[in-house]
């Protein structure tokens, strides 16, 4: 019998966006300059962590982070205008930079000799890809994302429950391992699952807020993850 039940989210965590993250902030901030927001790469950095730093999105979604970055630099209503005008550049950005994670394979690998695996993620199914060209997708024993699953994320109890089984891991014998604090290990805290925190991403800014915003534990590299798991077993 498996140990742990070890949920994983993707963007950030098993996928890394640093390049497709690098490449939307160049295109957002051509066409927010071209609709007279005049603004350098230096205060839009600043203007985009700030954002991040004070929760100003929900889900997280890099769609969010765009209405957000625009409506505090454009006039009412210009926001759904680039966004639109920016969802084909989006598409193509997720499939040409979406790439597995330093490590990922391998510790995906290992960690399915001896746990169950699973996904739960308000991540697109482009985001899934990198996993099924390292022919490691079939290692996940479930995958919740939009495609397969009316919710998304911030999960609630009513997503964890009817979206992962807990019959054979109750939620102590569970750990979350994800990079945002308030939508990946506060849910996860809740209902009484261990969580690692993965800091290599864009949220790593910010800070816990509550009590179950903080993590079991915090990584900087998911090769980390297997001697967690054995402070934690």
């Amino acid at each position: 019998m498996k140990k742990l039940f070890l949920i994983f989210d993707l963007g950030q965590t098993l996928i890394n966006e640093w390049n497709f993250l690098k490449f939307c902030d160049q295109k957002l901030l051509e066409l927010v300059n071209g609709f007279g927001g005049r603004i350098d790469w230096r205060n839009y950095i600043t203007l985009r962590n700030n954002i991040i730093i004070n929760r100003m999105i929900g889900n997280g979604g890099i769609e969010e982070l765009i209405v957000a970055i625009c409506k505090l630099i454009l006039p009412i209503g210009y926001d759904r205008i680039v966004l639109r005008k920016i969802q084909p550049v989006l598409s193509y950005g997720k499939r040409k930079y979406f790439s597995l994670n330093d490590g990922a394979k391998d510790v995906v690998q290992t960690l399915s000799e001896s746990h169950e695996l699973g996904i739960i993620s308000n991540q697109p199914k482009e985001a899934i890809e990198p996993l099924i060209n390292a022919n490691i997708l079939q290692l996940f024993k479930k995958v919740v994302i939009p495609s397969t699953t009316k919710f998304k994320k911030p999960y609630h109890k009513k997503l964890l429950f009817e979206g992962i089984d807990f019959t054979e891991f109750p939620p102590s014998r569970c750990i979350m391992i994800g990079d945002r604090l308030d939508i990946d290990i506060s849910p996860a805290n809740k209902v009484g699952m261990k969580t690692i925190r993965f800091t290599d991403s864009l949220f790593h800014m910010q800070s816990a807020k509550i009590k179950h915003e903080i993590p079991t534990y915090n990584i900087k590299k998911l090769n980390e993850i297997p001697n967690v798991i054995k402070d934690i077993e």
